[in-house]
């Protein structure tokens, strides 16, 4: 009997075991996990009551701030303003994550693996959450499938197709959400713009060149900055300059089949890239300008040399124009910039494009290519006659960004470029009394070369001088390069409330970092 006993509660033992495993497998699994990762705020958000603002109020008032201000960013939006953005265009909503209670983490991207631990989990139950949540409303069943655009294999940002004010409410009130953002979003008539792509037809003044060996063009603004006397030193060999932009032009050759000619012919390396459509090449002129401003060709042809002739060039087209105004746009150059920042070869990265919306998901992708050791140049922004308005635009406002703008011959900030207290510096690119007559750089095809203004020129230049100097001493630091540029420019050691250490001085900038590092 004792031994029948002790049997019985042997089988009775071992089914409780059983029953526990598989409660905790339950529990560990499903709506269980998702409560245990997934952590709600102290002081909850109420769901926004009554219908979203209507498009024509919504694009006014986000005006009206910037115009105020000088500055949006959806990060200080209300909850209907987010809800109501999210009901035009194409419905976009960026998610950016992280653990509860992990704090700021933009100088942990780059470092971060979100494919595994708490990132993961994180990712997962955010995942389960918002089908859960999105299927208590539904009329029909939801999968992940269905509404998501982008699951960022490297940065932690989930890109969904969202308009229920009932999910945005559920997710706002998370720890575990850094931000929500609307990609989309553009105030106006819902044309988007073609800004910058349509290059100027000036006739080009023989006082805006000089003819150089073998055969080359020099631009007038070069001079201004020394740049020939720094190439008795240096000319940027051994280093890749990474330009963003919207395309360049496949019949343009100095950019292709002869990046190698005349005194560039020193088995330099391009590779084209894209983010955006489904090629690197465009009909958009820009980032033909600026590619050949930063690196073109020191050539035989009679075309305009680039700064930093002996670079190596890395293109990614991110855009369709200079103004990200598109939610593919915004993704595009967040994951070049995440492209950048993965190559060791990329020591400075130049983008002459933005917004004037603070974006968190630009901020994430310029951040991880900071983190990398990378150089961000951006440009500062340049208007048009229905952006007057801006302020120095993202990402060039933003602090892991080197924002950079032009001036004219007498530092003057050039006429159409922006300026203000997060501008570091400046290169000379606008003739005195006459604002058609800029920089020269390289056209879409042949060898004549096009007039080319803004803040854009003035960045891609400063990218191609950071390349040079970065060539004397190729083991310097990101901060000791920049350290160069800084404590020889214009107006070191006092900076401008606006245009901040001024005109870049390349010869000085060459020979600080040949003596100092």
């Amino acid at each position: 009997m004792r031994k029948n006993q002790k049997h019985l509660i042997y089988i009775l033992a071992s089914v409780m075991l059983m029953v526990s495993a598989c409660s905790k497998e339950s529990s560990n699994s499903g709506n269980g996990d998702t409560a245990s990762v997934l952590e709600q705020k102290s002081t909850l958000q109420q769901v926004p009551s009554g219908s979203p603002i209507d498009e024509v109020t919504l694009n006014k008032a986000v005006i009206k701030t910037l115009e105020n201000t000088g500055d949006f960013k959806w990060t200080n939006a209300d909850l209907k303003t987010l809800w109501s953005a999210l009901q035009y265009n194409d419905h976009s909503l960026a998610i950016g994550y992280a653990p509860a209670n992990a704090g700021d983490i933009s100088s942990k991207l780059g470092s971060i693996n979100i494919a595994t631990g708490s990132f993961r989990k994180v990712h997962d139950a955010l995942i389960e959450y918002i089908v859960n949540e999105a299927n208590k409303t539904a009329a029909t069943p939801i999968t992940w499938q269905q509404i998501v655009i982008e699951d960022d294999a490297t940065l932690p940002i989930l890109t969904v197709r969202l308009t229920d004010k009932n999910v945005l409410t559920a997710l706002s009130n998370l720890k575990n959400v850094r931000y929500l953002e609307p990609i989309d979003f553009w105030p106006g008539d819902g044309n988007r713009s073609s800004s910058g792509c349509s290059g100027s037809t000036y006739g080009i003044n023989t006082f805006d060149y000089t003819n150089i060996t073998p055969a080359a063009k020099l631009p007038w603004n070069y001079n201004n900055i020394t740049v020939p006397s720094a190439w008795s030193t240096a000319q940027g060999q051994g280093i890749t300059v990474g330009v963003i932009d919207a395309g360049i032009s496949s019949g343009q050759p100095l950019l292709g089949s002869s990046f190698n000619d005349g005194a560039s012919s020193v088995g330099r390396t391009i590779q084209v890239d894209y983010t955006m459509g489904g090629s690197g090449y465009s009909t958009c002129t820009h980032g033909t300008s600026m590619c050949g401003a930063a690196v073109g060709p020191r050539n035989g042809q009679n075309a305009t040399t680039g700064v930093a002739y002996k670079s190596n060039l890395y293109f990614i087209r991110a855009a369709d124009d200079v103004v990200l105004d598109a939610s593919v746009e915004i993704t595009g150059v967040k994951n070049a910039m995440v492209r950048m920042g993965d190559r060791a070869d990329v020591k400075v990265i130049s983008m002459s494009m933005g917004t004037p919306f603070g974006s968190s998901v630009l901020k994430d992708g310029v951040d991880y290519a900071y983190n990398k050791g990378k150089l961000v140049l951006a440009a500062a922004g340049t208007s048009y006659s229905w952006t007057s308005w801006w302020g120095v635009i993202y990402p060039a406002a933003y602090s892991s960004c080197v924002a950079v703008t032009g001036v004219n011959e007498s530092s003057s900030t050039c006429s159409d470029c922006h300026d203000g207290s997060q501008v570091l510096l400046t290169v000379p690119m606008e003739r005195n009394g006459n604002t058609s007559r800029n920089s020269l750089s390289l056209a879409p095809s042949g060898v004549n070369p096009t007039y080319i203004g803004g803040s854009s020129i003035a960045t891609s230049t400063t990218a191609g001088v950071a390349a040079l100097v970065w060539s004397a001493r190729p083991n310097m630091t990101r901060a000791q390069l920049l350290t160069c540029l800084t404590n020889t420019a214009q107006y070191y050691p006092t900076r401008n409330s606006s245009r901040g250490y001024g005109n870049i001085n390349a010869n000085a900038a060459v020979n600080y970092a040949i003596s100092h590092y």
